[in-house]
């Protein structure tokens, strides 16, 4: 159990880590100017911390699934539902390249990606982080848990689309409108 623990926090300290050197590049390179962004890049981030430090809180203090033995094989599911997410969140900024940013604005030249994860969904960044959640929340095995490291993220993740959607139409124009017609927002052919 206490390899679980290790490897479940070490893979929250890669991602914390990864997030947070977002934050220096863009603040080193002069981007994540917060005037468009309307605050959802701290709202997003809160609502991360707060949903998988509370699930993981419930996960200690409510046996929501007190009749069920906590078995490796769901921890390990968890993990690599984990796994899977960061590894789509890295390669969405790094398709993105020179347009992505922590927060929501647009550079001189913007072009729409279209390639990579960019041709099935419009946000996978933010997939990847939902799934970052979804997997911590399979892992510790707690139906209380896994609802609340989801709604919480999801909330936070749907106003800021909701934002940057709204943005990228006035800025790009029928450009974005085309593009947005052609894919879903989060999940491949769904939604």
């Amino acid at each position: 159990m206490i390899a679980c623990i290790i490897t479940l926090n070490s893979l929250l300290l890669v991602f914390f880590a990864y997030e947070i050197y977002l934050l220096i590049i863009d603040k080193k390179q002069g981007k994540g100017k917060t005037e468009k962004d309307r605050g959802t890049r701290y709202f997003n981030f809160l609502s991360i911390i707060i949903g998988i430090t509370s699930s993981g809180v419930i996960s200690i203090l409510i046996k929501a699934d007190s009749n069920k033995v906590k078995t490796i094989s769901i921890f390990c599911i968890g993990i690599v539902v984990m796994t899977f997410g960061l590894f789509i969140r890295i390669w969405s900024v790094f398709t993105l390249g020179k347009s992505f940013r922590t927060t929501v604005e647009v550079h001189k030249d913007q072009e729409i990606i279209q390639k990579g994860p960019y041709k099935l969904i419009r946000h996978p960044s933010y997939t990847g982080l939902l799934m970052i959640c979804l997997g911590y929340g399979i892992a510790v095995q707690n139906w209380l848990s896994l609802i609340v490291v989801i709604i919480l993220p999801l909330a936070a993740l749907l106003y800021r689309i909701y934002i940057e959607e709204e943005y990228m139409a006035n800025t790009l124009g029928s450009k974005y409108e085309d593009y947005r017609s052609k894919t879903k927002k989060l999940i491949p052919w769904i939604w």
